[in-house]
């Protein structure tokens, strides 16, 4: 899905922040049915992704880009950057956010654009808000990581207050057979994608991409 086409000519494109988000998008498509077919460009960080705008939506044979990026401490800032960068390219964009994913029709001058603000267009946070979300109901060791994270003094923590939840998740993950990455499990089914969220993510990914694959 990540390879199909290669990243200067690719006709369907996905920026993204970094490594993990990209992780999260490529173990998606391995456990999941009809996933669409395109290229993801991690850039770094999301300044990277905002500059990256104008140039990607603008560059001949584009037939679709699509762009995720964690709304950190601010939903609203963040979708007001990327309506900013798009606007100054020529693309009318809508004044709101949409929370099953925003998509902007393409047009003579512009391909298909996609917005979708980590967690879930709504609120303040990141990506692993969003994985959070694809924790087991009921998993009894979840308890457990939160007790471990929240029982660290905090003049030994090492991790900002707002980053509690990563810790936290990142602590369950630790625990699994074999700990791995966020992506790796999604494959490994430790992590389960039939949640509402993570239905949603996708099927903003099918209404962006799925019919030009």
């Amino acid at each position: 899905m990540n390879n199909r086409y290669g990243s200067n000519g690719s006709r369907c494109l996905l920026l993204v922040e970094g490594s993990d988000d990209k992780a999260i998008v490529i173990h998606l498509g391995k456990v999941v049915s009809r996933f669409p077919t395109f290229h993801i460009s991690p850039r770094g960080n999301v300044d990277d992704v905002l500059d990256a705008i104008r140039q990607e939506v603008r560059a001949p044979g584009r037939k679709a880009v699509g762009i995720v990026v964690d709304a950190n401490d601010s939903v609203r800032s963040r979708w007001n950057a990327i309506r900013g960068r798009l606007k100054k390219a020529g693309v009318e964009v809508p004044r709101r956010l949409d929370e099953g994913g925003t998509i902007i029709e393409e047009s003579s001058r512009f391909p298909r654009i996609g917005i979708w603000v980590m967690p879930d267009n709504k609120s303040n946070g990141e990506l692993e808000d969003f994985v959070f979300t694809m924790l087991p109901d009921g998993d009894p060791v979840w308890p457990r990581s939160v007790r471990y994270i929240e029982g660290i003094p905090r003049e030994h923590r090492r991790f900002r207050e707002k980053k509690e939840r990563r810790a936290k998740l990142y602590a369950w993950l630790a625990t699994r057979k074999k700990p791995r990455q966020m992506g790796l499990a999604i494959e490994a089914r430790d992590l389960q994608v039939n949640g509402t969220l993570a239905v949603t993510f996708v099927e903003w990914l099918r209404r962006l991409f799925g019919d030009l694959g």
